[in-house]
């Protein structure tokens, strides 16, 4: 149709007058200049599957992502544009030689553009270039690791996690790894998820890194289910792999509301032990964001008062995120070690404030006064869910009409 009357512009001009005219005549040149950029996707595979280190290499290649390549060497840097701020979830995706001249071209292109970039969570092998990168750097965690040549839950360190995998076995729990992702395993692993997220302190679903996005890149991933003695899903694992430490990241471990005591510690537990006999050199859970275990390298250009207001203002979150509960769990496994993860950022006065501002819109897209609003929501729900049980004991007709009038 375009192509028609840009062939007989007279009949615009004659059936509507010039303001017509004119509104097509743009409408048709950003059709005629209109370019499909290619996906960055297949690039980023490619090299994540080369150099791929941080845990979530695998993870921050998903929608919305952008790709920078260094035209210096071989490598290339996948970010997330917030305003004025490139968040790179992770690191630079280049091999251990060219790392510091990919993230030197990254920054510079970044300097010249007039825009601030934050590493989040930067592994420890990334931040020890801080320094010489001019960036400060801030322990935000620390990531348990596995080393499966030698790794067994043995001693008072996993007694814990002995006994919730005792706990499920005892109840019936089965896992098993999945051969093939079909149609039911989805709805399943979906209905999973909503139950999962039930349980948690957040009235909403985390975007970003923080996405429950199980079956992207579902080609490079493992699978593996628990299930009951009825055959119910009740947990469910997926573990991406970290092709340049060759191991594994557990990277979703979800349970169902219901579930047997001790099935998530039956799952980690069954995973770790198959990907040691797949071969695998290590595994991680990732992140505990808080966590002080890990050391702190020489060479990681530590910024002290950044760290103390980060640690306070991550304090003020913890009626949204379980802090304490998710290293706890992490710690029962008896991991071999922890790594200290960091975000990194440039000495500019105003990174600090745009780069946890982007960071919250990452996580959540609607704005965090969204996430408040639907918090107080929940609390207010389960309040009077509460007040709703001691009146059931003494007037249950009332609460059988109060759950009338909700249904209708």
């Amino acid at each position: 149709m375009l192509h028609f009357f840009s062939q007989h512009p007279w009949l615009i001009v004659a059936g509507g007058g010039v303001g017509v005219a004119g509104r097509y005549l743009r409408l048709y040149m950003r059709h005629a200049h209109s370019v499909t950029l290619p996906d960055p996707e297949i690039d980023l595979l490619r090299l994540y599957q080369l150099h791929g280190y941080n845990a979530h290499a695998l993870v921050s290649i998903g929608p919305g992502i952008r790709l920078w390549t260094c035209s210096e060497t071989e490598g290339a840097v996948a970010y997330n544009e917030f305003g004025k701020v490139w968040l790179v979830p992770g690191d630079p995706l280049a091999s251990v030689e060219n790392l510091a001249t990919v993230s030197v071209s990254f920054l510079r292109k970044a300097d010249g553009e007039r825009r601030i970039v934050g590493f989040m969570p930067a592994s420890e092998h990334f931040a020890k270039h801080s320094s010489r990168l001019g960036l400060r750097a801030i322990k935000i965690g620390a990531a348990p690791y596995f080393d499966l040549t030698t790794w067994a839950p043995r001693g008072d360190r996993a007694k814990k996690a002995r006994a919730g995998v005792n706990q499920a076995r005892r109840a019936g729990v089965h896992v098993t790894e999945v051969v093939e992702v079909d149609e039911r395993l989805v709805r399943e692993t979906s209905c999973l998820c909503k139950s999962w997220l039930t349980t948690r302190r957040s009235a909403i679903r985390f975007a970003w890194l923080f996405t429950i996005d199980p079956f992207q890149h579902k080609d490079k991933k493992k699978y593996f289910t628990a299930r009951d003695d009825t055959g119910k899903l009740v947990g469910f694992l997926a573990a991406s792999p970290i092709p340049a430490r060759d191991g594994w990241y557990l990277e979703d471990v979800l349970r169902s509301r219901n579930a047997p005591n001790g099935t998530t510690d039956l799952l980690v537990v069954e995973v770790l032990n198959s990907l040691k006999r797949d071969g695998a050199k290590l595994a991680t859970l990732g992140i505990a964001l808080l966590a002080t275990e890990g050391g702190v390298d020489k060479d990681v250009h530590i910024s002290p008062v950044l760290s103390r207001m980060a640690r306070s203002i991550a304090g003020c979150c913890s009626i949204f995120y379980n802090f304490d509960g998710v290293r706890h769990f992490k710690t029962k496994f008896a991991p071999s070690w922890w790594e200290s993860e960091y975000a990194l950022m440039s000495q500019n006065i105003a990174a600090p404030p745009r780069i946890l501002s982007a960071f919250l819109y990452a996580i959540v897209p609607a704005g965090p006064s969204h996430l408040i609003a639907r918090q107080v929501s929940r609390a207010w729900r389960r309040l009077k869910t509460k007040k709703e049980v001691p009146l059931a004991l003494t007037n249950p007709a009332s609460v059988i009409e109060c759950k009338g009038k909700n249904e209708s």
